[in-house]
C-alpha cells in the first residue's frame, strides 16, 4: 500500500529535528513492503492549511496516519477533515495526544483508528488488516477503533522488548538538511535513540507512549546505526535523545568502552540526571566523544523541586555540574519557572541557583500542565471543568527570550505577566553570570570581575569588540573562543 505519514505543525515553531517516531513507523512499514512518504509540516510552519492538505492528497495514499502532540493536535483536526473528505481512505492517529486523551481523540468522526502507546507492532498489524480486508480488529492489542460508530478499546499492547530487532529510522524520507540542528562548531547534527522508557515519575513529564519500563539497545546496534548515518550523510555529530541516556551505569560503561574500542570518530551530546553520573564515568564519556550533557534541574527551591518528584537535591546538582565541567564536557541545565508552589521568591532562588552553576547553557521554560502528566491530573482535580481545547496551540513553554510569552494554564502563585517577565529576566541574568565566569577564568579572580564590570559599559564593550575583531587583545579573544566551537573539538 501507499502510506502517508504526517507530522503536524505547532504554531510558528520550526521543528529542530525530525520525529524518530515517524521514522521508525516508516521503517517497519517499508520493511513490510509498503511505499511510504513522510510529511513533517513542522519544518515549514508558515505554509497554509490548503497547501499542507494538498501535499498529502497528491500522494494518492491508501492510508494516512498522523502523530501529534497536544500542542499540535488542532492542526491534525483541520487536516484530517480535508483529507477524509477528499480521499475517503482510512485515517490513523497515534502519539502523545492520542495516548493521553484517547476517547476524546477517537470520537473525531474523521479518525478511524487510534494506536495507543508504543506503536510499531500495532501499526504493522493494522496495516496488514487494512490491506487484506480483515475486519477482526478486536484481535489487535493496543488499538482503538469504531464498530458502526461505537468506540471499541482493545487491551493494551505489551512494550517491545527487543529494540535491536527494530530497523533503523527511515531518515531517507526526511529532508535532513533542512532541520536547524547543529553542533557548536556549525556542523550538522543527527538525533539517535539508544533506549526507551523512563522509570521516574516527574510531575511535568508524560511517559504514556514508551512507558516507564527501561529497555535498551546493544552497543553493537548503536554503533551500526551511527556508522550508517556517518556513511550516508557525512555526519559525525549526534544527539542521543533518550529520556535518560545515563540511567544504567553498567550499560553506559559498556557503550563507552565499545565506542573507544571501535575508534568512533564522533562527537555527541545526551540527556542525563545529576544523580546518575560520577567523575570516572564522565571522563570516560569525554574520551568516547561526549562534549555536552543536558541535565534536568527544574528548580532552585528545595520545596518546589521536591514536589516535582524528581528525587534529586540541589547538592547533587551542584556537584554533578562541577564534575562535568572538570571532565571537559559542557553542560546545559533545564529549569522550569511557574511550577505549583512557585512564587516570586522561589523563582528568584531558581534564577540565582542557575546563575551560580558552571553551566555552559541554561533554558528556562514555563510550566505547562499537559494531559497525561501529574500536573494535569492535579489541575483537573482542583478545577474539574478543565479540559482540552484548541487553545493548547498557544503553549509556548519553550521560551524564545525575544519577547514575553503568555503562560498557558498558569499553576504558580504569580500573575501571568510577572511569570512571563521572570522567564526573560532569568535568561538575561544567567548570561551575565556566564560572561563573568568566563572573564574570571581568562584573567583571574581579581582582574576578571573588574574587566567584566568594564565590559558592561556599552561604549567600552563596542570598542573592545572592534579591537578583538581587528586581531588585537588576544586574551580577550580567548574569552570568546572558550565559549564557542573549541569546546566541541
Amino acid at each position: 500500500m501507499k502510506i502517508s505519514l504526517v507530522g503536524p505543525k505547532w504554531n510558528e515553531m520550526v521543528n529542530s529535528y525530525p520525529s524518530l517516531g515517524l521514522g521508525y513507523l516508516a521503517a517497519v512499514a517499508e520493511r513490510a513492503g509498503h511505499e511510504v512518504a513522510i510529511h513533517d509540516f513542522g519544518l515549514r510552519p508558515h505554509t497554509t492549511l490548503a497547501e499542507d492538505a494538498q501535499k498529502i492528497i497528491d500522494d494518492k495514499p491508501d492510508v494516512v496516519a498522523f502523530t501529534s502532540m497536544t500542542t499540535s493536535y488542532h492542526h491534525i483536526e483541520q487536516l484530517v477533515e480535508i483529507v477524509k473528505d477528499t480521499l475517503g481512505v482510512p485515517t490513523i492517529i497515534g502519539g502523545p495526544h492520542a495516548t493521553s486523551l484517547p476517547q476524546l481523540t477517537i470520537e473525531n468522526p474523521d479518525i478511524d483508528y487510534l494506536i495507543y502507546g508504543e506503536g510499531e507492532e500495532v501499526w504493522l498489524d493494522l496495516l496488514q488488516a487494512i490491506e487484506t480486508g480483515d475486519t477482526r480488529y478486536e484481535r489487535i492489542f493496543g488499538l482503538w477503533w469504531k464498530d458502526d460508530g461505537r468506540v471499541v478499546e482493545n487491551p493494551q499492547r505489551k512494550l517491545i522488548e527487543d529494540l535491536d530487532a527494530m530497523p533503523f529510522p527511515a531518515r531517507h524520507l526526511f529532508e535532513l538538511d533542512k532541520y536547524p540542528l547543529y553542533a557548536p562548531n556549525g556542523e550538522k547534527m543527527v538525533t539517535v535513540l539508544s533506549s526507551r522508557g523512563c522509570p521516574y515519575n516527574c510531575s511535568f513529564c508524560f511517559k504514556g507512549v514508551v512507558g516507564r519500563t527501561y529497555r535498551q539497545r546493544s552497543p553493537e546496534s548503536i554503533v551500526e546505526e551511527l556508522r550508517q548515518v556517518q556513511q550516508q550523510y557525512q555526519v559525525r555529530n549526534f544527539y542521543f535523545i533518550d529520556d535518560l541516556f545515563t540511567i544504567d551505569l553498567r550499560r553506559l560503561e559498556k557503550i563507552m568502552d565499545y565506542f573507544i574500542e571501535q575508534k568512533m570518530d564522533i562527537r555527541w551530546r545526551c540527556l542525563a540526571r545529576v544523580d546518575r553520573v560520577n567523575p570516572e564515568l564522565l571522563k570516560k564519556m569525554y574520551a568516547a566523544g561526549c562534549r555536552q550533557i543536558h541535565y534536568g534541574i527544574e528548580s532552585g527551591n528545595t520545596d518546589v523541586l521536591k514536589a516535582t518528584a524528581k528525587h534529586i537535591s540541589l547538592e547533587q546538582v551542584r556537584r554533578s555540574i562541577e564534575w562535568t565541567a572538570e571532565s571537559g564536557i559542557d553542560s546545559k541545565g533545564y529549569f522550569i519557572l511557574g511550577l505549583p508552589g512557585d512564587n516570586e521568591d522561589s523563582m528568584e532562588e531558581t534564577i540565582e541557583f542557575a546563575s551560580s552553576l558552571p553551566l555552559t547553557e541554561a533554558m528556562f521554560s514555563i510550566a505547562t500542565p499537559f494531559p497525561g502528566t501529574r500536573l494535569w491530573d492535579e489541575l483537573v482535580r482542583r478545577n474539574p471543568e478543565t479540559q482540552y481545547n484548541a487553545d493548547f496551540t498557544k503553549t509556548y513553554y519553550y521560551n524564545s527570550y525575544t519577547a514575553e510569552i503568555a503562560p498557558f494554564m498558569n499553576v504558580s502563585d504569580v500573575p501571568d505577566e510577572r511569570l512571563s517577565g521572570l522567564a526573560i529576566e532569568a535568561r538575561r541574568r544567567f548570561d551575565e553570570s556566564k560572561r563573568r565566569r568566563m572573564y574570571e577564568r581568562s584573567f583571574g579572580k581579581t582582574l576578571g570581575p573588574a574587566l567584566w564590570e568594564v565590559s558592561r559599559i556599552k561604549p567600552l564593550r563596542q570598542l573592545g569588540n572592534a579591537l578583538v575583531g581587528a586581531g588585537m587583545l588576544g586574551s580577550f579573544r580567548q574569552v570568546r573562543e572558550r565559549a564557542g566551537a573549541n569546546s566541541w573539538a
